[in-house]
Parts: structure tokens; sequence; C-alpha cells
């Protein structure tokens, strides 16, 4: 049973107690209060184990690399926001705010305080952090496994970069506490084999739970640095599980100049009063000279005109944990700890305060540009890919020209791009490449309506212009003149293939397989207004059997539950979903009511009812619950406003 149930199942039975025990007021307030004071005695424990513990350095590996350039850091800071233009909203706010810096390719932790580039599920509750840093959440989603450093390097591969260039590499960005973690933008400061500051990546997070990742080299801007680099200092760690003392080297960096810049343009929708284009400059100092933060990103139009103005800065001298008196970081944790989560309120209630002053324009939110990683998707998008996927597959297997399909799902789906040969070898030059990149997770549920592979693929390549960017589109081609080639030799073999007609009932399927599946085909039938069948609806019903029984129920689930979405006021599968669990609730409802009236005199049902206080009703609702924490909460968002476009 997963903790979570194991929660929800002794709150369950807490609250029919209560009912069996006819507490009062005054009693549940009591229980209010119990479970209060425990939940703060829990944190200032864990508090005091992550403060006052012996911040001692653990490695996970024995034969970690023993040379990094810095050392673990804690950075109070200050965020600032500035307006410049229009003149008409001018504004300017800032807060605090908290990041932890690292050596890229250290992995282990610091007592019980930061645990830093490890697998939270290979971590025991002994020792689980205060802070974390969790690989999964960086750079490319969907890809835990792999530590900062692997992910770095594929990273700038996938760029074209070489990652020898960037030996030294140093991150800060604002760490998870407990399960929250929040961070609008991390920074990766890449240095050359000489230890000089020449590179940064700098990972954008909006509130729309999009990313993208930006490389871009700096230039020297300002004076030169006349200081000699400091010499290295050992820090002595221990191996994990054996104990084994382990020799580490901090390095210092060598950088010529205090202060850097560099440009990149401006591809994500960053604010809804911030239209996609134009480009952003970073100015920054060598975060490991000092040490100090002070970075400053401005955003521009094409023209060059300053319109917004955002300023990181350190807020007094950052904190080394390893060197720092417990009393010490205890008095930093307790002050800054809270800063990340209640930084995004301050940002809602300015930007609530922009809107409602009416001065700026609200904008619709775009699909993502190639290179930036999507929103999550839903189930049923999850579901929906692997079809697509599969059918991409037949395309490559079916082309009569040598051809290689390069294929970019979302990150979180597969972490690394998928490739597809057709079966004719190449003569003398390499095979083409045809680069297919999904740019919302919506695409997989709009492929399904299409009669054909050319109607389907022009229509979501074409652009769908909204008032943020003009070239917003559901998914990126490389080359349309070689996508028609591929569809005109594939897409014919692959029809021939297709049973036009609809996939019989057979006599060796079970209800679910046979009747339940005819009928789940009328209702989305009729849904569309169309008895048509779609191309992926041959391409999955077809007679060659690629699929199985169980995977067509789920292509079937997952578009009724599209097609339900569609004819809502707004495009929202989390309102189905609400619609799933209500349903469900009143089935219980009404089967508890069976219950009740057929076995009334049975000592069971008598009992249930009177003693344990198990109305129809209570039932219903405590199924409810646990439908809602196994199959909405984590799989659809709660926030309302955040309903539709999909979601």
């Amino acid at each position: 049973m997963l903790f979570k149930d194991f929660v929800y199942l002794v709150f369950v039975a807490a609250h029919l107690m209560l009912k069996m025990t006819d507490a009062g007021l005054r009693e549940i307030l009591g229980l209010l209060i119990f479970l209060a004071v425990s939940s703060i005695l829990f944190i200032l424990v864990r508090l005091v184990i992550a403060a006052l513990w012996r911040q001692h350095l653990i490695v996970h590996n024995p034969h970690v690399r023993p040379d990094f350039l810095g050392r673990p850091l804690l950075f109070p800071a200050k965020l600032s926001h500035a307006r410049r233009f229009p003149a008409t909203e001018r504004y300017n706010y800032w807060y605090d705010y908290f990041m932890i810096g690292i050596p890229v390719g250290f992995r282990g932790r610091i007592g019980n305080l930061i645990s830093i580039d490890n697998q939270p599920t290979s971590e025991s509750f002994l020792e689980k952090c205060w802070f974390t840093i969790d690989p999964a959440y960086y750079l490319e989603p969907g890809s835990g496994d792999r530590t900062l450093e692997e992910k770095l390097h594929i990273f700038l591969h996938n760029l074209g970069e070489n990652p020898q260039e960037f030996p030294y590499a140093y991150m800060i960005s604002v760490p998870r506490f407990l399960w929250w973690q929040k961070s609008a933008i991390s920074y990766w400061y890449l240095y050359s084999p000489t230890r000089e500051l020449t590179a940064m990546i700098m990972e954008i997070n909006n509130s729309f739970y999009e990313k993208r990742n930006i490389f871009f080299r700096l230039t020297e801007d300002g004076m030169p640095v006349d200081e000699t680099p400091h010499p290295p200092s050992t820090i002595i760690a221990s191996a994990k599980g054996t104990g084994e003392s382990v020799s580490l080297c901090s390095l210092s960096p060598a950088s010529k100049r205090k202060y850097y810049k560099g440009y990149w343009d401006k591809v994500i929708f960053g604010s809804p009063f911030e239209k996609v284009g134009g480009y952003m400059l970073a100015k920054t100092v060598d975060i490991l000279r000092g040490p100090y933060l002070q970075s400053t990103l401005s955003s521009n139009n094409p023209d060059g005109q300053v319109k917004v103005t955002s300023r990181l800065a350190s807020w007094g001298a950052p904190v080394d944990p390893l060197e720092a008196s417990g009393w010490d970081i205890a008095r930093f944790i307790a002050r800054w700890t809270h800063v990340g989560a209640l930084s995004a309120p301050r940002i809602v209630k300015e930007a609530l305060r922009v809107r409602f002053r009416g001065n700026l324009k609200y904008l619709q939110r775009p699909e993502v540009h190639p290179g930036t990683n999507p929103r999550k998707e839903t189930d049923v998008e999850r579901s929906l890919e692997l079809f697509f996927r599969e059918y991409l597959s037949q395309l490559a297997a079916h082309c009569r020209f040598p051809l290689c399909i390069e294929y970019i799902p979302q990150r979180s789906i597969n972490f690394d791009r998928l490739t597809f040969n057709s079966p004719i070898p190449p003569t003398s030059h390499p095979r083409p490449v045809l680069k297919i990149e999904t740019l919302t997770p919506r695409f997989y549920t709009s492929f399904t309506d299409y009669p054909d592979a050319k109607t389907a693929f022009d229509r979501e390549i074409a652009v769908r212009p909204t008032s943020s960017d003009p070239n917003s589109r559901y998914l990126s081609v490389s080359d349309r003149s070689l996508l028609e080639k591929l569809l005109a030799s594939s897409g014919s073999s692959i029809a021939a293939s297709f049973n036009k007609a609809s996939k019989p009932i057979s006599t060796h399927h079970t209800d679910k397989d046979g009747i339940a599946t005819v009928l789940l085909r009328f209702i989305i039938s009729k849904l569309r207004s169309s008895h048509q069948e779609t191309l992926i609806d041959r391409f999955v019903f077809h007679d060659h059997g690629r699929f199985s029984p169980s995977q067509q129920w789920t292509y079937l689930v997952s578009v009724l539950h599209y097609q339900l979405s569609l004819r809502l006021p707004i495009e929202s599968q989390a309102i189905v979903m609400l619609g799933y669990i209500s349903a469900r609730a009143i089935i219980v409802d009404g089967l508890l009511h069976a219950f009740y009236t057929l076995w009334a005199r049975e000592g069971l049902a008598n009992w249930v009812r009177d003693e344990a206080r198990m109305t129809p009703s209570t039932g219903a609702l405590a199924f409810a619950g646990w439908d809602m924490l196994n199959n909405y909460i984590g799989h659809y968002y709660t926030n309302p406003f955040a309903w539709g476009e999909g979601l």
C-alpha cells in the first residue's frame, strides 16, 4: 500500500472513530491542535538535526572525481523586478530569495542539511535532508537516473558543443524543501580548462511549467581583475557505507574580468504581459569570485528598447555549511527556508495588480518553440503518445528510400531522441535526417482527429498565431518537402494494410475486448459526429495484430476522455476526470444503498450503518476522496484557473 493511501486510510478511520464516540467540538479541536503541534515539533526536530548534526561531507562513490571548482554554499539574496517600458506602466518590487550553489560533478550529502545530486528514492528516511538538489529537476526532465554532470554533457553535445571545453561547472538554484520546489531560474557557470568563466546556461521556468535551457557564451565586460587565484583547499569526506576517507580538492576560479555579459534570443513565454521575441541581455560576475551573487537580466524588444529588468544580488555573505557552526546554520535556515515558498504568492500579487490596472494587455499563452520543454503531459496525452511513436516507426519501415526519422518527444516521456531508419541502405551519402519535434502534448490528442496522414501533418505543422507569438504551432518538422516525400512513399503502403471495416467482435475475446470495445467506438463516433474512422483509429484496429486488446482499450478510453473534454466550454481533461470521479462516487452511493436495503436485518449491515456510522453518503465521500488522491491529485492541476487548453 502506498504511503499516501495509508495516510488517507488513517484519516478516514480517525473520522469514523470520532463519529462512533460522539466526539464534540472540543474533542475535534483538541485533535486538530494535537496534529498541528505534532507537525511543528516534527519540523523543529528536522531543523535541529539538519543544523546541529555533524556537518560532514559524505560521498556516494569513494572513486569520485577528486577536484571541483568551488564549494557548496548557501546564498541569501534579493530579487528585484523593474518595468521601464511602456511609460504608462512602470513598477518596481523586490523580495527575498535563497539559492544553493554546488560544484557540478559532486554527489553526496552534507549531514542532513543538503542532499546533492542524489536520487531521492535511493536515500533512507534517516538520510533525508532539509534541502535537496534533485538531478531530475534540472536541464531535461525525465532522466532522474542521470547525474547533473551527465545531463550537462548530454545537453552540450545535443547543441553541438564539446563538453571537454567546459571541464568545470558550478550551479546555483532554489533547492527542494520537503515536497516543494519552484525555481524561476537556475544558473550554470561553465569554466574552461584554465578555470576561466566562458559560458553560462540559464534554465528559465515560467508559471506554465514550461522550461527553456539557454546556452550562451560570455564576453568580457568591465575592468580586469588583478587578484591571483586563491590556493586550493582540501575537503575530507567519507564514503557512504564504508566510511572510507576521501580527499577532495576545491579549486578557485581564474577569471580575468570582474563582469561578463551575453545575449540570447527570447523564445520562451516568460510573462503574460510580454510577447515572445526580442532578446535578453545578461550581465553577471563570476559567482566564485568573492564569492557573491550579482546578475542582471534585461528584456529588450528587437529595436533594443529595455522593457523589464531583473536583478539578483547577494544579501549578506554566503554560508559555508562545511565550516559554519550549527547555531549559524540553524539561524540561517530558520530565516531563509520559507522565502522560496512565499515568493510565488508575491509574484501572483504583483501580476494581479498589473492586470487590474489595465495598462498592459494580458496575452494568450503560445506553444513553445523547438528546443523548449513543454508543460507536463496528462495521462491521456502520455497514453496516446505510444500510438504516434509506433506510427512513425511504421512510416520509416515502409519508406522506399534511405531516410532517418529523428523523433524528439517530450523529455518527460522519453529523455533520449528516438531514431527510426528506413530499410533501404544509403548508397554514398549519409541518410537524410527528418527531425520531428512535438511542441505541445496537445498534439497527441489532436492527431487522433484526422482522416489521413497528409491532413494530419499539414494541420499540426500549420501556424496557430496567438497575441503573444505569431509563430505558435503544435509540431515542428525540419524539412517539409522530405516529410511529403515520406508520406507519398510510406503512407499509401500503410493505408493498404489497414482493415477498412470495423474490427468484428471475436468470440475468443472477453466482454471487455468485444462488446465493450464496440460500444466505446460507437460512443466516440457519436461524439465526433462522424462514423468515419480516423487515421490512428485504422492504425490501431487494423487486422495485423500490432496492438494487444489492452492497448486498444487504452486507446479508446483515452480518445473518449479527449472527446468529452472537447464538448466542454473549455477543453479541460481535468474537468472530465472530476466528472468520472463524481460518477464513480454516485455508483458507490447506490451500491451502499442496495447493501443496506437487501441486508438491513443482518448484523454486519446494522453495525456498519449504526455503529461505524458509514452511511451511503459517507462511504461515497470516502471513496471519492481516495479516487481524487490516486487519479487526480498529481495528475491534473488543482488550480481551476489553470484548466483549459487540454489541461
